[in-house]
């Protein structure tokens, strides 16, 4: 059986909430009764896959994932609007969540979102989370960690977290100063190749998010915080090795930026079996979590990543299952 550390959940009254919106984040209910998500950045097929977790439990069961935790993204765009509208939407999310995860303990965890406009919110909102909804933590949107000074702007959510406990999840997401201030309905970014150059785009402020948490001390702070980052940490396997050879070069006797690889945990959402033996290779299989993206993308894909990688059996176990739990533990 599997663990799956990233995946989505989006609660019928918070659907309801998002159909009344007209800027984006909304959902557009179209002629042909399908919906349409209207995130910031694009737009997402929306189906009762994020809703019905009654046919997602006997999906899990069917590919044997024991276990899913649920989660709201910041790349939806709710969390990082004005608080006057996000915080309605938000504590619509993490009461039903909580109420999904207190029925069914053993299928589903949940972490809370966070109104990222109002740090003070966001801290009150957590404890509400964690002391009486029961939650284990939170998602924070990546580009909150975009280098130093943006993480320190939010540490009082991890000051909080240190106090009370919690897992933090970094998602890609914007962060409230990225907001428009007003809405205007935009070209899109890139001009050709739009899906191939926005996953590039995603994954290269995901390793600017590890950048800062693994080569900072930010976290040196919070000892006693579980953490992982989406998506194999970006882009970074692939370059940490050019910034070996830059160290090498310029810093000869300062520790490898290598060797700080395997401080904190990532999760393989939506990346294939080579990405995950790179991955593997950079961080060790003790720091990888399966992630899914579901129901974004493709749970069985994720499963035959690791299936199909060509790392050792004890590796994939780990991956699967006993990491997860391990972080899991702290919180059951």
């Amino acid at each position: 059986m599997a663990i799956d550390l990233h995946t989505h959940y989006v609660p019928q009254g918070l659907v309801d909430e998002l159909c009344k919106r007209t800027v984006p984040p909304f959902i557009k209910i179209n002629g042909d009764s399908t919906q349409t998500f209207h995130m910031p950045h694009g737009l997402l097929d929306f189906s009762t896959s994020f809703t019905d977790m009654e046919d997602r439990k006997n999906f899990m069961e069917a590919l044997e994932i024991d276990h899913q935790v649920l989660s709201f993204p910041g790349l939806f765009g709710v969390d990082s609007i004005a608080t006057d509208e996000s915080l309605p939407l938000i504590q619509i999310f993490n009461d039903e969540v909580a109420e999904l995860c207190k029925a069914s303990p053993d299928t589903f965890s949940g972490l809370a979102t966070l109104p990222m406009a109002d740090i003070k919110l966001a801290v009150q909102e957590y404890k509400r989370a964690r002391n009486d909804l029961g939650l284990i933590g939170a998602i924070l949107p990546n580009n909150c960690f975009i280098s130093e000074e943006h993480a320190n702007a939010i540490s009082p959510i991890f000051k909080i977290a240190q106090e009370i406990g919690g897992h933090i999840f970094i998602h890609p997401g914007r962060r409230p100063d990225e907001v428009p201030e007003s809405y205007q309905q935009s070209k899109p970014i890139f001009a050709d190749f739009l899906a191939e150059r926005l996953a590039l785009s995603v994954q290269n402020n995901v390793s600017h998010c590890m950048v800062t948490l693994l080569f900072s001390n930010f976290l040196d702070a919070y000892p006693d915080i579980t953490l992982h980052v989406a998506n194999l940490g970006g882009t970074l396997p692939m370059v940490i090795e050019r910034m070996d050879n830059v160290s090498l070069t310029r810093t000869p006797d300062a520790p490898l930026p290598s060797s700080k690889a395997n401080r904190i945990h990532v999760d393989c959402s939506s990346l294939g079996p080579r990405s995950l033996e790179l991955a593997v290779a950079i961080f060790g299989a003790n720091r990888i979590v399966l992630g899914t993206d579901c129901p974004i993308f493709s749970t069985e894909k994720s499963l035959n990543a690791v299936i199909k990688a060509n790392i050792k059996g004890s590796e994939k176990q780990l991956i699967l299952n006993d990491n997860a739990k391990e972080l899991l533990d702290a919180y059951n």
